[in-house]
């Protein structure tokens, strides 16, 4: 299951990266760059059956720090 997850992420990767470069837009790079990784290191953790916690108890904590 990993290897298509993997798979899958380098076709999307390379048709959303390379209008991006050949366009030299070098700070969307970036910012995609950095949200792919982080949504690929997650798919690739929970197919191979990681238990990946969840991030609503530090978000709630953030939003309540604000509001409060």
């Amino acid at each position: 299951m990993f290897i298509l997850v993997i798979l899958a992420y380098l076709i999307v990767g390379f048709i959303e990266v390379v209008p991006l470069v050949n366009n030299g837009e070098k700070s969307e790079v970036m910012v995609f760059s950095v949200l792919f990784l982080t949504a690929f290191i997650l798919s690739l953790l929970l197919s191979l059956g990681v238990k990946v916690p969840s991030p609503i108890i530090p978000i709630e904590k953030i939003v309540d720090s604000f509001i409060y």
